[in-house]
């Protein structure tokens, strides 16, 4: 059944094919829509990863805070704290834009200390020791903060 369409013979088919080259091997540059259609792709994947770099940009800055803010933390812990003054200890204060505060609450732990040390005669008697709880807390930004705890022996109130 002929359909109408012209016979492809050996030689038809080489012309045509001469004649695609000879077309494409003539052009110069882009045609408008070849360059509407890249533009098109290249500005759909802009829109794609803004939102992704944005975010990225603004874990970076929060890194940097969150780098103080643990330097700081790990500072206001390491502190020294005179043993005899624990109990209700508070102290708070503003370091480069980082509120910190750091408290001490007695803790149920007892001290104790063996019986089987031995103990001069004349010595003074045993200090009585508690374990406090020292609590460092580090703000920043808009309600992000960083804490750390430990344990310190002071001295027991009466």
């Amino acid at each position: 059944m002929d359909v109408g369409f012209p016979k492809r013979t050996g030689a038809n088919a080489k012309a045509i094919w001469r004649t695609l080259i000879h077309s494409v091997a003539t052009r110069q540059g882009f045609s408008l829509l070849e360059a509407l259609v890249a533009l098109t792709v290249l500005l759909a994947f802009a829109a794609a990863l803004g939102p992704v770099l944005m975010q990225a940009r603004r874990i970076i800055a929060g890194a940097d805070d969150r780098v103080a803010a643990q330097i700081l933390l790990r500072a206001l812990i390491s502190d020294p704290v005179d043993p005899a003054h624990l109990n209700g200890f508070a102290r708070e204060g503003e370091s480069e834009g980082l509120q910190w505060r750091v408290t001490a609450e007695p803790t149920a732990i007892a001290a104790m200390f063996p019986s089987s040390a031995p103990r001069p005669a004349t010595a003074d008697p045993p200090p009585n020791w508690a374990a406090y709880r020292v609590v460092a807390r580090v703000e920043w930004g808009h309600g992000q903060s960083v804490s750390a705890e430990t344990v310190r022996l002071g001295k027991a109130v009466p």
